[in-house]
């Protein structure tokens, strides 16, 4: 196979960076006298600052001696340099100052970022500088980090998707550093009698931490000149050693290894099967994107696709494609296919099926009219992107850096240059039975075999050379996409807010018709509410069912309407359920009257009843194991928002539906409702009012508003017991919740700026300094409008008695901290915090959900948050000193697990502790 390489230099002085066409930034490339490369980006419409710095190194090229080396030293960086050798100097100061960092490592790149307010910008780059040019490496934390680094991988040994992945490398080529072990525990990340571990840090950073492997991206509304000043001022030290990136030069799976098949065990209650084919990197071709055109025909999910087809047997509920272990040189196309139970019987059939599908793809579907209806869509998604954060943006671009021409980072993963069906087809070429490797999960697995890392069993399986005779029937190609956008003008329709213009008993229409965003977007979100809905726990799983089927059936027809940036969701709620429609303002009546029309008339029948169903009952029975943080949260607003209901008892009520049922319930459902939407985005009075007479027309909604029940949020009158929920999880954790009694916008202010306060002195003490876990944190939590602070470990060594009595310490300490608070010190929280809640929106989805949940307040001035920024910013020492006091003296509420002991949240009469306030 031929393959086209980027040879355009890097150098970055003498070209310009190709912008999307409604990009209102400046970017300016510069290399510094070290050699490295900086992408700068004026953006006058930033209220942020944000930085990134991408190293050119990750897990791939961890010494032999140390797995997860190039994890560890990630974590390293954050504790102290030479210039600030205090290791919470970094988190304090970007915490006073309203910022958020983090960093992460891949197999071929480390990548550390940050974002701040622009004043503070400078002084955070001294401190994020130093990362890079002379961290001190402290004997005393590389101790402390290597536990850090093992709970990390403690917590994520009952993960299923690190569980299958450690499986699939036994596999592969065991000379391929992608299958390898990554993460690090303290096996691995130890004295050896040849190096110490900080040695070993210390030449890994010699190694691979120079300027000509790093990509540094700053953003901000700062000038070009500013932001160039700040980049030679902070980084022209980053040492210039001549290094080069380095590269991977074995194949990802060696060709006598295949065909071949595993079967692995997964822990929840999932089936999947993976096909994997070795093919080059398909980064080289990033212009033409052929694999990204064989991806979106295999994945498609029209009448007549693969899936679709599957899904009549009853045989899979999902399938996606692309790429997969890229290297630079290799990668894997991998098709993953989300099976039902019945599916995990037939993989033979599937996999003849997938063939034929790829076949008649490789004979019929490889035409320029496919390519360029693809490349119209991503043409559209480029021209008019959404907005990322600043931290985003620049993570994002210091990676395009490392991957493509310095002219091309904005919209490598845009362009699609043209059609070229012979480079197509030499990567069909290569996706053949005899180069498989078929991979399938699922909980019924046993296996002599077990993964290194993870101790998954696995098996290898027989590997089948079907010639296709056993093939579905029915497979058909995609017709041309009807939902591609016409009509791309933007309209100047501005309104001086958000205005109801529909308002009758039954229903009311909001809109914020806007321009500011520069795309013809538009948000609706549809609240259809009825007095019922939260009354027992069938009708709350027969609403969950309700628009779970209304998704699904939906799903091939909508297809198309996906592919050409339309969204369609349904979720179910206390009070009923929310549709949400999102995209471009053409063809969005479209999608709408489809969704009504099906909601209203379409054909409960078994076969979607039964997968919608299963659905449901499979991520119940699944929460037990997923993430401990997330169940215990969950435990927390089960237990104080009513109504709700926990797993067991929505599980219990799943059991006993029938599609009979449910068709009664919609009936019953619809004929008394409530509907309360909005619109936001690029669209006229005249446009939204047609459409909101349309929702009239088709729901005949009735019912009053003030007919709908509020949601009550509990209030603890007396410490409970610590609330176990049901864990299949081996680690321990504790979610603490301090609630404050008032609901005002004193009390919610107050609560902020504790909750800013708090979250570095916790995460410092818990985690850099006494090592208790991997996942810590501290945070202002509120719940509707129940102001509070959640306090969080989860440790893979530690017992929730421990945990308990570490944060009581912790919370004595902190008494004092705010006792001895004056002006000076509460000045910079109070700040950031105003700052943060008043920052203008960066994307149409994120103002249409802040107007959103204003509106399902009854805030219909819409401009709570600016009532809250000045309340914040109202706030004294003294105030936060009474409110942290009359928190300190309220009752607590703690939900914990440790590993087998027994749940006891179904069991305990909980609510005789709490009570709903006055």
């Amino acid at each position: 196979m031929t393959m086209t390489t980027n040879t355009s230099s890097r150098s970055g002085e003498n070209h310009r960076i190709i912008p999307a066409p409604g990009d209102d930034a400046d970017y300016q490339p510069l290399r510094l006298d070290n050699g490295l490369q900086v992408v700068l980006v004026h953006d006058p419409r930033a209220e942020r600052a944000g930085a990134a710095m991408n190293v050119a190194t990750g897990s791939a090229f961890n010494p032999p001696q140390f797995p997860g080396l190039a994890h560890f030293l990630e974590h390293m960086l954050f504790l102290g340099t030479d210039h600030y050798p205090d290791p919470n100097d970094y988190q304090q100061f970007l915490s006073e100052h309203g910022g958020h960092h983090n960093a992460f490592t891949a197999p071929r790149d480390t990548n550390y970022f940050f974002d701040i307010a622009p004043e503070a910008f400078a002084p955070a780059l001294a401190r994020f500088s130093r990362f890079f040019i002379a961290p001190t490496l402290d004997e005393a934390y590389v101790e402390r980090e290597r536990h850090a680094v093992n709970a990390e991988y403690q917590a994520r040994l009952q993960d299923d998707g690190r569980r299958i992945e450690d499986a699939l490398s036994q596999a592969l080529n065991p000379d391929h550093p992608y299958n390898r072990f990554s993460i690090g525990n303290l096996d691995t990340l130890r004295d050896h009698p040849q190096a110490s571990l900080r040695d070993a840090l210390v030449a890994f950073h010699d190694a691979h931490y120079d300027a000509n492997t790093m990509s540094l991206v700053l953003t901000g509304p700062q000038s070009l000149e500013t932001l160039s000043a700040m980049a030679r001022d902070h980084f022209s030290e980053v040492p210039d050693k001549g290094l080069t990136p380095r590269t991977i030069d074995q194949p990802l799976a060696i060709d006598e290894q295949l065909p071949a098949a595993i079967a692995v065990q997964s822990l929840q209650h999932q089936h999947q099967v993976r096909f994997l084919f070795p093919i080059p990197d398909p980064e080289r071709d990033y212009r033409l994107k052929p694999v990204s055109f064989l991806s979106h025909m295999i994945g498609h999910e029209a009448p007549g696709s693969l899936l679709a087809c599957l899904r009549q047997r009853g045989w899979a509920d999902g399938l996606s494609a692309g790429s997969a272990r890229a290297d630079g040189h290799r990668a894997f196309l991998m098709v993953n296919i989300e099976l039902t139970p019945q599916g995990s019987k037939h993989l033979e059939e599937i996999q003849a099926s997938l063939m034929a599908w790829i076949e008649l793809i490789r004979t019929q579907g490889v035409e320029a009219w496919r390519y360029d209806e693809q490349a119209r869509v991503v043409e559209q998604q480029f021209r008019f992107q959404q907005r990322q954060t600043p931290a985003q943006q620049a993570t994002s671009l210091s990676m395009a850096m490392a991957r493509y021409p310095i002219e091309d980072v904005r919209r490598a993963g845009f362009v699609m240059e043209g059609f070229d069906g012979t480079r197509i087809h030499e990567y069909l070429n290569a996706i053949t039975p005899d180069r498989l490797l078929r991979l399938y999960s699922g909980p019924e697995v046993t296996g002599e075999q077990r993964s290194p890392w993870f101790d998954t069993p696995w098996q290898y399986a027989p590997v089948s050379q079907s010639d296709g005779n056993i093939a579905i029937d029915g497979l058909a190609l995609p017709a041309a996409n009807e939902f591609i956008a016409q009509d791309l003008a933007l309209l100047d329709s501005d309104t001086a807010g958000t205005e109801c213009i529909i308002d009758t008993p039954g229903l009311d229409l909001w809109l914020h018709a806007t321009k500011a965003f520069g795309a013809p977007r538009v948000e609706w979100r549809i609240s259809l509410q009825s007095p019922r809905a939260g009354e027992n726990v069938q009708r709350a799983v027969m609403t969950e069912l309700l628009a779970r089927w209304l998704e699904d059936s939906l799903s091939d027809a909508l297809y198309p309407a996906r592919l050409a940036g339309q969204g369609m969701s349904a979720h179910a709620h206390a009070r009923g359920m929310t549709l949400s429609l999102s995209g471009w303002r053409d063809r969005q009546a479209l999608v709408m009257t489809q969704t009504l029309e099906q909601l209203m008339h379409g054909e409960i029948d078994d076969h979607h009843f039964q997968r919608v169903s299963r659905s449901l009952k499979r991520r119940w029975q699944d929460e037990p194991s997923s993430a401990l943080h997330e169940q215990l949260h969950r435990a927390l607003v089960q237990t104080l928002i009513t109504p709700t209901w926990p797993s067991e008892a929505r599980l219990a009520a799943l059991e006993e539906i029938t599609p009979r049922a449910l068709r009664d319930f919609r009936e019953q459902w619809l004929s008394a409702l409530h509907v309360q939407a909005l619109a936001a985005g690029n669209i006229t009075a005249t446009q939204t009012r047609q459409l909101g007479e349309t929702l009239q027309a088709q729901l005949s909604p009735g019912v009053a508003l003030s007919d709908i029940p509020e949601l009550t949020v509990l209030s603890p009158r007396a410490t409970p017991p610590l609330m176990r929920p049901q864990s299949r999880r081996q680690d321990s954790g504790i979610l603490r919740y301090l609630q404050s009694e008032g609901r005002t916008l004193a009390d919610q202010a107050c609560m902020a700026i504790l909750g800013q306060m708090i979250s570095a002195p916790f995460f410092n003490q818990l985690r850099t300094e006494q090592q208790l876990g991997y996942i810590v944190s501290a945070r202002y939590q509120p719940l509707l409008e129940a102001p509070g602070l959640a306090l969080l470990v989860q440790s893979p060594d530690h017992d929730t008695a421990t945990l308990l009595a570490r944060i009581d310490q912790f919370l004595q300490g902190f008494d004092k901290i705010v006792t001895g608070v004056d002006e000076a010190g509460i000045s910079p929280y109070r700040q950031a915090v105003a700052e943060r809640l008043v920052e203008r929106e960066q994307r149409l989805g994120q103002l249409s959900t802040r107007l959103w949940q204003e509106l399902a307040h009854g805030w219909t001035g819409f401009d709570r948050r600016e009532q809250l920024a000045a309340a914040v910013s109202r706030q004294r020492p003294e105030d936060i000193q009474m409110a942290w006091q009359a928190l300190r003296a309220r009752p607590v509420l703690n939900t914990g697990a440790d590993g087998a002991v027994p749940a006891n949240i179904a069991d305990a009469p909980w609510q005789s502790f709490l009570t709903t306030p006055q």
